[in-house]
């Protein structure tokens, strides 16, 4: 317990459950030994996640689930920004997080577990190289998906 002005400290954690798994069960539970906050918040997707497809479950039930398995309040990300790009989708999910005043640690987790990949692809979509900017406007040219066209290295 915190004492008396001493700020509540609270890891924030940004995630769409669809659908709720152990892995983020797991994710959830070592954001807090990993930050040593006594709460987590998540700021969650609503009825609709990215890509703009219906939510698996509903935002209710996904919440739930949440809620028995480690996080301590749970936020939602409104339908334009949770539809929208990882990017819109995550920025929000800070600005959120940050609004309530208590979130000093972001958590995230990735399939990959490790960082490396992901500071590459950073560095990437940073920097984009030529051969990566004509792949993903042929990709689009060809009627593919943002998304789909934007995957490096080009795939089928």
């Amino acid at each position: 317990m915190s004492k008396i002005n001493e700020p509540i400290r609270a890891a924030g954690v940004i995630a769409e459950y669809n659908p709720f798994h152990s892995g983020h069960r797991y994710h959830l539970q070592l954001t807090k030994a990993r930050t040593g906050a006594p709460f987590c918040a998540v700021a969650m997707s609503g009825s609709f996640v990215q890509r703009g497809e219906p939510a698996v479950f509903d935002k209710y039930v996904r919440t739930r689930m949440a809620l028995l398995n480690g996080a301590d309040a749970v936020f939602e990300i409104p339908a334009p920004f949770s539809a929208a790009s990882a990017k819109e989708f995550a920025g929000f999910g800070v600005r959120l997080l940050d609004a309530l005043g208590a979130v000093d640690s972001l958590c995230f987790g990735s399939e990959c577990g490790s960082l490396a990949p992901l500071e590459q692809m950073a560095g990437l979509l940073c920097d984009e190289p030529p051969e990566f900017k004509d792949a993903l406007q042929a990709g689009l040219r060809e009627g593919m998906s943002f998304p789909k066209a934007r995957a490096w290295p080009p795939g089928p």
